[in-house]
């Protein structure tokens, strides 16, 4: 996967996101809460693809962090 395929999947979930928190006004815009869900809809993207790409196994410490 480029860099620019994992930006597009990025914007289209968030995009995705929006239009579901525009239709039920559950999370106010420009607020922590609204900035911390794009947050996890990145990392969520980004998690996926990685998986995606190099297996179950793949080290997502880079995107998630580590216990240590």
């Amino acid at each position: 996967m480029t860099v620019g395929e994992l930006d597009y999947a990025i914007r289209q979930a968030q995009n995705n996101f929006d239009k579901w928190n525009d239709a039920t006004g559950a999370i106010p815009k420009g607020t922590s809460w609204y900035y911390e869900c794009q947050s996890c809809i990145e990392d969520a993207v980004k998690i996926g693809a990685r998986i995606a790409c190099q297996g179950i196994n793949a080290d997502l410490s880079d995107i998630i962090g580590s216990d240590e």
